[in-house]
């Protein structure tokens, strides 16, 4: 099969480590094994790296977000937005399929979103059909809603409109009821999830080179024991909840007695200071628990003699995966983990969930909340501005400092017991993975993914 279009995407950095380029790595690498001679254009404020081999790559260094986000005005913002949307004109005026990553993130990048706006009503080209992919949506942070003060309610109806656009393609369905909230057709709209690349799983490390890996990931003064490592991997903001994580794994080496240690494996963002504070504050809290707690701080890949080291190697070494977070785009750990064949453990969020079980996916034993007192939710307490996690990290430092609290807590959250007799019986394990890996394959690999998208932008 041969796609006959060429395919742009637009995304404000190409080849930067974060999950929207990780879903776009992963749909342009299922599309050239479908339709091989199909041309690829990735189209970036920033190209920091070329994520496929064989397609074409330009940069539009106006996409690349401002430094200091939220200080442009109006009048500013849309002369920018004007800029970007008659650039990008230029740039597929040939003609072909347009899919632009995330186009409404307010704050984020205001300029850009009128960009995208102005693209689609104004200066899409004749032979250009548009797709706009939403992972995210200002209208989940209070800091990226902050410009939209400028614009009434019907100029951003006036934005965000079917205007131009000839599809919506939503990565969870929670997307779809929000953007028909403000105004798109549900008859524009579809799920369309990431697919995960089944290859960065599926390469057998030799012990040795496992070993290598451990060496690496632990430091010397940890290596006089051995430790099963539960990978938690996420990049260190504070949504990602890596608090409650290090509660959890403390919790369950008690009830189990095995010897876990817990590993971050993604970076803390240089240029955002609060990804910086967030690790000086879970740093405290590492001195208050009796096991590792390894941030590997973005330093996958490691080197190895012919190639590097990836996540999926990280994976293998790995003997669980954990996923505490409050607040995802899509949840790709809640997939990888069976690729990779490994058990899962930790929280679960549920608009997420819904959509992975309506492909006969289980995750029955994860929790959705954590109880402790009068408080509903350890996990969510503290709401989503920028220190409030603070108060998260304080009350469960609160639980660790007593053993009563420690009980107390445990009668109250029974699923934390229930995770750790999973954890000690490796033939349930194997079914539950055998079984959501199945789904996973049949519903969310690359190919599988990539036929419905090429399906989806074929059709008029």
């Amino acid at each position: 099969m041969n796609f006959n279009y060429p395919i742009y995407f637009v995304h404000y950095g190409i080849g930067w480590r974060d999950g929207v380029n990780t879903a776009l790595r992963n749909l342009a690498k299922g599309i050239l094994k479908i339709s091989p001679k199909t041309k690829i254009i990735f189209i970036g404020g920033e190209i920091k790296e070329k994520i496929i081999k064989g397609a074409d790559y330009l940069e539009i260094p106006e996409l690349k977000p401002p430094p200091k986000r939220g200080s442009t005005d109006k009048k500013k913002a849309q002369a920018l937005g004007e800029k970007i949307a008659q650039k990008l004109a230029l740039a597929t005026e040939k003609g072909g399929r347009v899919i632009i990553e995330n186009p409404f993130l307010g704050n984020y990048h205001l300029p850009a979103m009128l960009g995208f706006s102005f693209y689609a009503q104004r200066y899409k080209p004749q032979k250009i059909k548009l797709f706009f992919r939403i992972h995210d949506l200002y209208l989940n942070s209070s800091k990226y809603r902050q410009p939209l003060r400028y614009f009434s309610k019907s100029e951003i109806k006036g934005l965000i409109n079917n205007r131009g656009v000839d599809k919506f393609f939503v990565v969870k369905s929670l997307r779809k009821k929000e953007l028909i909230s403000l105004g798109v057709s549900s008859q524009k709209i579809f799920y369309l999830p990431n697919g995960v690349d089944a290859e960065v799983f599926s390469f057998n490390l030799a012990q040795k080179e496992k070993e290598k890996i451990y060496r690496q990931v632990f430091p010397k003064n940890y290596q006089k024991e051995r430790f099963e490592i539960i990978l938690y991997p996420v990049r260190v903001v504070p949504r990602k909840n890596i608090e409650e994580a290090i509660l959890l794994v403390y919790l369950l080496r008690k009830i189990t007695g095995i010897n876990y240690a817990l590993v971050i494996s993604g970076k803390i963002d240089a240029n955002d200071p609060r990804s910086k504070e967030y690790y000086q504050d879970l740093l405290k809290l590492k001195r208050m628990v009796d096991y590792p707690v390894i941030f590997c701080k973005g330093k996958f890949p490691f080197e190895r003699a012919e190639n590097k080291y990836g996540i999926g190697n990280l994976y293998q070494i790995s003997s669980a995966i954990i996923m505490t977070s409050i607040e995802e785009g899509f949840g790709y750990p809640y997939l990888e983990a069976w690729f990779g064949r490994k058990f899962l453990i930790g929280r679960k969020i549920n608009d997420i969930i819904n959509d992975f079980s309506r492909f006969g996916l289980d995750f029955s034993w994860l929790y959705s909340a954590l109880k402790f007192n009068t408080i509903k939710d350890i996990g969510k307490w503290g709401g989503k501005t920028s220190d409030l996690y603070k108060k998260r990290i304080k009350l469960i430092m609160n639980i660790l400092g007593s053993e009563q609290k420690q009980k107390d807590f445990l009668n109250l959250n029974r699923k934390i017991i229930l995770q750790a007799k999973l954890l000690q019986d490796p033939c349930k394990q194997q079914e539950i993975i055998l079984k959501n890996f199945k789904a996973a394959q049949k519903h969310f690999s690359i190919s599988e993914v990539a036929k419905k998208f090429l399906k989806l932008i074929s059709k008029k």
